[in-house]
């Protein structure tokens, strides 16, 4: 192999895999930027570790009803050791100033009046209520993914439209200075055309700048860089939607996790209801002790009491026989709670059913603002078209070739916003009805 050939061939081994990064990078779909969403995103990050708080609270509760040890180690040192007196003879001592003890007690209850069951069921449905939370904010993320998304797409659609009636304009305005320098059209003609040029260049650079910061909104939630380049896959298209209000509303009452939260909820109320209310029954509990002495730190006994340990097992009731009604009045605010939590969840599907209804109504009014949207096109290109021409032949004046332009860049504008409506109006209803992203 010759110099020339091997150094290229090094070349290209070293700067390929730049090269294979740079010519790899496929556009994003609308599925892949969802994933990428779900995965960085640290509001669902904290949703999810909400989750496992709500476990450990669950195993917390669960390990209450098992039996619960404790073990303590004292000394106490007394000023002088105890000693006992008999009238006419000298003091006999009864113990030492050293004293050691080790005390270790298990607790099992036995009966709480249901506090220990009902505080484990309440446990347990936190855990599904955080799992619902969570699904909650996933949808929220999604929904914003979807609607960063189109932002996009209709943002580099206007960047295209305002290109396009920027060209269109510059070719005109390259026919009427010929004009103007044949004498064909006054100076104030070719000044209407250049004073309209110059708007267009603003309307650019606006569409510009509405298409980077639509770019830093996708960027912010995918956990990019502002500044990152933004390929997408997907175009503005139109799918249409088959289903009626009914049945999207019975799926948005069946499917969303709102909902579901809030029926958790009135179950969670009535729970800590029955916890309140096994504060008036009596509390069993087993107790066993077992306890060491001496007056050596190894509680071996002492030459006063040389039986170093002892035990015993005690069955304790207790029973709180009068508060002033303090036990009760908890009993009542618990239901008070049970009742607001009911007319939540009522409150809560009124809420569903408005918000379902809103998003189908938006919905079907862009799809037909679609269908007029295309007309109107149509007829705008036409009418450009035709003005152009007859300009050409001096038929028609600069001001009618510009009319034409501003309707053709109006019915371009609002054609495509239609589109992205649409497809916003879509995500939103599939939010409203609790749609899950898989």
């Amino acid at each position: 192999m010759k110099g020339g050939k091997r150094t290229a061939f090094v070349f290209f081994l070293f700067f390929f895999p730049f090269f294979s990064l740079a010519w790899g990078q496929e556009p994003l779909t609308l599925s892949r930027s969802i994933e990428i969403a779900l995965e960085r995103s640290p509001t669902l990050q904290a949703a999810r570790e909400a989750i496992r708080e709500a476990e450990y609270r669950r195993k917390a509760a669960l390990s209450a009803f098992f039996p619960q040890v404790e073990t303590q180690y004292s000394y106490t040192r007394l000023d002088e050791k105890p000693t006992f007196t008999i009238p006419g003879l000298p003091p006999t001592e009864v113990g030492p100033k050293d004293n050691y003890n080790w005390l270790t007690t298990v607790t099992q209850p036995v009966f709480t009046g249901g506090a220990l069951r009902n505080g484990y069921l309440l446990a347990r449905l936190g855990v599904d209520v955080a799992k619902w939370e969570f699904e909650r904010t996933k949808q929220d993320l999604v929904l914003k993914v979807k609607e960063a998304y189109w932002g996009v797409l209709v943002a580099e659609r206007m960047v295209e439209v305002a290109s396009r009636a920027l060209e269109s304009l510059r070719e005109h305005h390259r026919v009427a200075q010929a004009f103007y320098k044949e004498g064909m059209i006054p100076k104030n003609d070719l000044l209407q055309v250049e004073v309209e040029l110059a708007q267009r260049e603003q309307d650019l650079v606006r569409a510009r700048n509405g298409l980077e910061t639509a770019r830093s909104v996708f960027n912010t939630l995918l956990r990019r860089r502002l500044d990152a380049e933004v390929k997408l896959a997907e175009t503005l298209r139109y799918e249409p939607f088959r289903e009626d209000l009914k049945a999207c509303t019975e799926r948005a009452l069946e499917q969303r996790p709102e909902l579901k939260a809030a029926r958790l909820a009135i179950q969670m109320a009535k729970k800590e209801a029955k916890i309140a209310a096994s504060g008036l029954f009596p509390q069993v509990s087993l107790l066993f002790n077992y306890e060491r002495q001496g007056d050596e730190p190894s509680v071996s006994g002492s030459r006063y009491n040389p039986d170093e340990e002892s035990w015993n097992v005690m069955a304790v009731v207790r029973w709180k026989v009068w508060d002033w009604g303090q036990t009760w009045w908890g009993v009542k605010e618990s239901k008070a709670r049970v009742f607001q939590a009911e007319r939540n969840l009522q409150e809560a599907i009124d809420g569903v059913k408005l918000e379902v209804k809103e998003a189908y109504l938006n919905l079907r009014e862009a799809e037909k603002n679609i269908r007029v949207a295309e007309k109107v096109l149509e007829q705008a290109e036409e009418n450009f078209r035709i003005n152009e021409e007859r300009y050409k032949h001096q038929v028609a004046t600069s001001t009618d070739v510009l009319d034409a332009l501003t309707l053709l860049v109006r019915a371009q504008t609002n054609y495509w916003t239609a589109l992205s409506e649409y497809n916003i109006a879509r995500a939103r209803l599939d939010r409203a009805m609790g749609e899950r992203w898989r």
